[in-house]
């Protein structure tokens, strides 16, 4: 009997609290309270790096904000371009802001973005106004993604003026880059939200702990910028010894006056290795795990580097024009590689080799071969 009371009584409170709900979200205006199981999946917007995107969870959560910061030269800004390119791609509205002002718009076309449908700020006076600009296309849900480059590039207004007048060099004004987007992420955290953007910050690194037994990477910011950052990731180089190659053929004359050539390695890019410092993707790896990533100089991060099935061809570039026209008669005598007619130099692309060649039958053609040493065998 008593179960069939609280069951009674659980049935009018669960009413009560499905009218509650429902005047709240009338009087707001708005559907603010609703239950978990109607929540909706946070949707990710690719980066077009497979194993990256894997890493991380799938890719950049939308409505949320992402923060990839490293040293000088490790591919932070090439990897966010090549997210925009990605975005792009499947029809998403792009906005880059250069703070720093080195967007390059050749890079960006070898990377694939088009430019006509990309949103460029680079005249951005201050903080504010750059992170005005987020907040205006956001509440107008007009953008999908949105990088920022760099935050330490970002300077607030107290930073250079005080009260009208413009501010000295020499002033101090501590902290107020923290507190410029302290207070960012407060108000304008709702409306990244509400429009389903990802937005993307780079940052620098600095040394921190000067002066202590230790020493680390931190990055500028206070501390709002890693606690509202949905993913966080370092970004440093690895061992040359893990660097991207390339090989090719370099022909040279031996001191015997001989063509021969050797095959040799020529770095294309860098190791980069990528930390996963902060997630809060279920899909994606632990914090604090690492991958390895190669960095090739003319295309950007790649999942993995193809080995070349045909081999390019080069001459020594320490040859004179005596022997390099002798190691170029060869080429074209063996039909090696094609030359150009209009200025009989070797074209350096790839070709294919000859079948069953050495570097023993690199020798003159009037030379006989050696004949077989032991009898003869006897014929039946």
């Amino acid at each position: 009997m008593n179960y069939g009371i609280k069951e009674i009584k659980m049935n009018e409170r669960r009413k009560k609290l499905l009218e509650t709900l429902k005047g709240f979200n009338k009087n707001q205006n708005n559907e603010i309270l609703s239950f978990g199981n109607e929540a909706e999946d946070k949707e990710v917007i690719p980066t077009g790096v497979a194993t990256f995107d894997k890493f991380i969870g799938g890719g950049t959560k939308r409505g949320t904000f992402t923060v990839v910061y490293g040293g000088q030269s490790v591919g932070k800004s090439t990897l966010v371009l090549q997210a925009i390119s990605n975005a792009q791609k499947n029809g998403l509205i792009c906005c880059y802001i250069d703070l720093e002002h080195t967007f390059d718009k050749n890079r960006a076309i070898d990377l694939g973005i088009d430019l006509k449908e990309l949103v460029l700020a680079e005249k951005c006076e201050n903080a504010e106004q750059a992170l005005e600009i987020i907040r205006t296309l956001c509440k107008q849900k007009v953008v999908d993604l949105v990088v920022v480059d760099s935050i330490q590039a970002m300077s607030p207004k107290n930073e250079q003026e005080n009260k009208g007048k413009e501010r000295e060099l020499a002033s101090k004004e501590i902290a107020e880059l923290a507190r410029t987007l302290s207070k960012f992420f407060r108000v304008v955290a709702p409306d990244v939200f509400n429009a389903q953007a990802s937005v993307i910050m780079i940052g620098q690194v600095r040394i921190a702990g000067i002066g202590s037994f230790y020493t680390h990477a931190d990055m500028t910011g206070g501390e709002a910028l890693k606690h509202w950052a949905s993913t966080r990731c370092f970004i440093r180089r690895g061992q040359r010894s893990d660097a991207p190659v390339t090989k090719y053929k370099e022909y040279f004359i031996d001191p015997d006056g001989k063509v021969r050539f050797s095959t040799k390695k020529e770095e294309i890019g860098f190791d980069s290795v990528i930390k996963l410092e902060k997630t809060k993707s279920s899909q994606s790896q632990s914090e604090g795990s690492e991958i390895h990533l190669p960095f090739v100089f003319e295309k950007g991060f790649v999942d993995i580097v193809e080995d070349i099935e045909n081999i390019p061809i080069k001459i020594d570039p320490m040859m004179n024009d005596e022997q390099t026209k002798q190691i170029e008669d060869y080429l074209k005598e063996k039909e090696i590689i094609p030359l150009s007619n209009e200025n009989q130099e070797l074209v350096e692309k790839t070709t294919q080799e000859p079948k069953k060649e050495k570097i023993e039958d690199l020798k003159e053609p009037c030379e006989e071969p050696k004949k077989k040493r032991g009898r003869p065998k006897k014929l039946n």
